[in-house]
């Protein structure tokens, strides 16, 4: 959080009340991050520019087994994505009674509620493309968003194209329970994905990204010691191979996620064009105090093989 301007500098009423509102807000900002999805799955970068694209290769060959000079081969690109930069913007209105009356807990609370709203707002676009995962796009307070990956195909499709037209069309969407049978499943579905060029890939699923309803599921799947349900004291094979992420931010109870975490990061990304800045100045007619926030960044993913969706029906 910046803050751009500040009304304390020129009134002395507001100068009392600015430092202490602007530090709870920034802390009720560092708290929030804490549990974002935004640094445990995106990759996150600054940006300087209206639009981004990132663009990605199809892929090369294997070496060849040659005493001759260096067979040198050529890349051609893949599919790229833009992420266009959105604005986001939001204010509240303090009275000057509450200024008049040094009302500080009533001014934290309403202050509270801004810093809020940019938090619930970002972590609700952030999970937009797993909540939305089977459309190319969705509609938030009545704007549409693209939610396409760079082949234009929803992140769960079943017929992801090969631009070199090689890896034929792939599969990443299942309408599987979480169970650890369909856990294994997802498991071969990403380990058969290829490259562009239909070369065998390098992706594995050491990730589960489930909603909160699905918490004990996956903890158990991820962190018992004996096989479940299970009277034979059979080992779990998955006993801590999967970190598991708990958001009470996806929207279908019942729907889970199998990640890549490398591949996330060369996938899955936040940028960020304007952090969060806070405007403060008081309003010459009505004397009230006004604190606006804006910011402005785009989020999205380009490739989808970082990712097995399984959405049960």
């Amino acid at each position: 959080m910046i803050v751009t301007e500040t009304a304390g500098k020129t009134d002395k009423l507001i100068g009392k009340c600015e430092g202490p509102l602007f530090a709870f807000m920034l802390k009720e900002e560092q708290d929030f991050a804490a549990d974002s999805i935004k640094t445990k799955l995106y990759n996150v970068r600054k940006s300087k520019h209206y639009s981004e694209s990132i663009g990605g290769l199809t892929g090369i060959g294997g070496f060849v087994p040659t005493d001759s000079a260096t067979p040198f081969t050529e890349f051609e690109e893949g599919y790229d994505k833009t992420f266009i930069h959105q604005v986001w913007k939001l204010g509240i209105e303090i009275k000057r009674e509450l200024l008049d009356d040094s009302r500080i807990l009533d001014m934290e609370a309403m202050a509270g509620m801004l810093t809020d709203s940019w938090n619930s707002t970002m972590e609700e676009m952030l999970h937009a493309p797993f909540n939305n995962c089977t459309a190319t796009t969705f509609t938030y307070e009545g704007k549409e968003f693209n939610n396409a990956g760079a082949d234009l195909q929803a992140l769960a499709s079943n017929a992801h194209p090969s631009k070199t037209g090689k890896g034929g069309n792939q599969d990443n969407y299942t309408t599987n329970a979480l169970t650890p049978a369909n856990l294994k499943e997802a498991e071969d579905m990403m380990k058969g994905f290829k490259t562009d060029i239909g070369k065998k890939g390098n992706w594995k699923g050491d990730t589960l990204l489930v909603p909160f309803e699905l918490r004990n599921e996956a903890f158990e799947i991820a962190y018992s010691t004996g096989k479940i349900n299970s009277g034979d004291n059979n080992i779990n094979p998955y006993k801590e191979k999967f970190n598991v992420i708990v958001s009470d931010w996806l929207t279908d109870a019942d729907s889970w996620f199998l990640l890549d975490s490398r591949a996330l990061k060369r996938n899955l990304y936040f940028l960020e064009r304007v952090p969060l800045e806070i405007a403060s100045y008081k309003d010459g007619n009505t004397k009230n105090w006004k604190i606006d926030g804006y910011g402005r960044y785009s989020l999205g993913f380009r490739g989808w093989e970082f990712c097995v969706a399984n959405i049960p029906a």
